[in-house]
């Protein structure tokens, strides 16, 4: 049995709200299955709340839930035949109460004016009142229109936009722990196919066995649970664009990361590659824009999917779809041939939450961090403290290195580094390396590399996650 999995955070926030003796309008999004729900309930245990869940359906079907919701906390149903109805008693209860909308876009199709409805409500009563309306949405893009395009009846309304992520590195492993014996690089692969979504972990977990390949076989290739998992999330995300989209994420999960390289991917024009990147970085929030993290002039933004799972399903899910139905096993031959190299881009993304995670302990400090490139050259991780003029400089390698593999290594990082122009006379260089096993790792730290390997994890797993 797996219990409520970290979100301390959240949950504090949250607390922290609720203990207000006024009124509020919190507003919880974030893409599909990564615990928004869950969330929410573990919240309201043992407070006076009223849930509802607002499915696609006839007005008066979505009262009668409601009269049913309502008469579990108010001991006598209500007649509810209205919106006004709805508002009007749920703002003459004194106690203080939360009201959670599960799906709370869907609303716009039950009844397209219930916006302007509960703006006007709200901005007549909320002065007066002390309860908190918990708002949950999956449609990112959508839940961000409603409460943030200032066309919209609600925009300016919310307390709070709280945008729930997927799990890192350490909670996922927490998560897994529940089901599994697991060493930290099958826990890396099953992180890197199924990224930190709670429930594709639980699905993991539950059909799944200790090997990340094998449980991954069993759930996209032998069962195909999640198989039409993107496609089923995104096009109800995207709507009728949803193609072009799809090309893009593609083209950025199979390694394009410049709005050229990805107009000539999907045969695309810039101008429309352009529309829909901006789209999915800001409305959607799947894709993120980087430069450089020093030296960056515009021409260099690249981009990148945020989702490990979003980036593994594009990357050979989606683009293998015909062949996984016309032959599955050609199709796991064919992504068991690439998936190391997928691995290999993914340790990056885990080598620097490793590094936040020593960050936060203060076992090694900076300010900043991201990748860095400039023409052909590219350094994986820079960490930058600005205030002690303190530069490092880090490898990634999902690989066993050896001592001379490892010199090798550092020795050409200290190349690239010197290309990096950043505080120059006066900075402190430092050069490390972070693989899955590096041998006589502590005679390199003797002569003052930083240098990781998996085993250097073990201090942050299973800390005190679960509540």
């Amino acid at each position: 049995m797996v219990g409520f999995i970290n979100r301390k955070n959240e949950i504090h926030i949250l607390e922290d709200i609720y203990s207000s003796n006024s009124s509020s309008l919190v507003v919880i999004y974030g893409r599909r299955r990564v615990g928004k729900t869950e969330l929410s309930r573990e919240f309201i245990k043992g407070k006076k709340a009223v849930y509802f869940f607002i499915e696609i359906k006839p007005e008066a079907m979505i009262f009668k839930d409601i009269e049913e919701s309502l008469g579990e906390i108010l001991k006598i149903r209500p007649r509810i035949d209205s919106w006004d109805d709805f508002f009007n008693l749920l703002f003459e209860q004194k106690e203080k109460l939360i009201v959670v909308f599960d799906e709370f876009q869907n609303l716009s199709k039950v009844n397209p004016g219930i916006f302007s409805k509960f703006q006007k409500y709200w901005d007549i009563k909320y002065s007066e009142s002390t309860h908190m309306f918990l708002i949950i949405g999956s449609y990112v893009g959508m839940i961000k229109k409603i409460f943030k395009d200032t066309k919209e009846p609600l925009f300016g309304r919310a307390t709070m936009l709280f945008n729930i992520k997927p799990f890192n590195f350490f909670d996922s492993f927490t998560f897994l722990k529940a089901f599994f014996d697991l060493d930290i690089e099958e826990a890396s692969k099953f992180y890197f196919i199924f990224g930190g979504v709670p429930k594709y972990l639980l699905l993991a977990g539950q059909m799944g066995t200790n090997d990340p390949v094998d449980t991954f076989k069993k759930l996209f290739v032998d069962t195909k649970i999640l198989t039409e998992e993107g496609k089923n999330i995104l096009t109800l995300e995207f709507g009728s664009e949803h193609r072009s989209y799809f090309s893009i994420l593609e083209a950025i999960s199979s390694g394009n990361a410049t709005p050229k390289e990805i107009s000539d991917y999907t045969g695309l024009k810039p101008g429309a590659v352009s529309k829909y990147l901006n789209e999915l970085v800001n409305n959607y929030e799947i894709v993120i824009r980087e430069k450089p993290v020093v030296m960056s002039r515009a021409r260099d933004t690249r981009y990148f999917l945020q989702d490990n799972f979003f980036n593994f399903w594009f990357r050979f899910i989606y683009r293998n779809s015909r062949l996984l139905e016309i032959n599955p096993d050609r199709a796991f031959e064919m992504i068991m041939k690439d998936i190391n190299s997928y691995f290999g881009k993914a340790f990056e993304k885990l080598a620097a939450e490793f590094l936040i995670a020593m960050n936060r302990k203060e076992h090694f400090e900076f300010m900043d961090i991201g990748r860095w490139w400039h023409k052909t050259e590219e350094i994986d991780i820079i960490t930058l403290n600005k205030e002690k003029k303190e530069i490092s400089f880090f490898e990634c390698k999902w690989s066993s290195l050896d001592t001379k593999e490892a010199k090798i290594i550092l020795a050409e990082l200290k190349r690239k580094a010197a290309l990096v122009n950043w505080y120059n006379a006066r900075r402190k260089e430092r050069y490390g390396i972070i693989a899955k096993y590096i041998q006589d790792k502590e005679k390199l730290r003797d002569l003052g590399y930083l240098v990781f390997d998996l085993g250097d994890f073990s201090p942050f797993l299973l800390a005190d996650n679960r509540e």
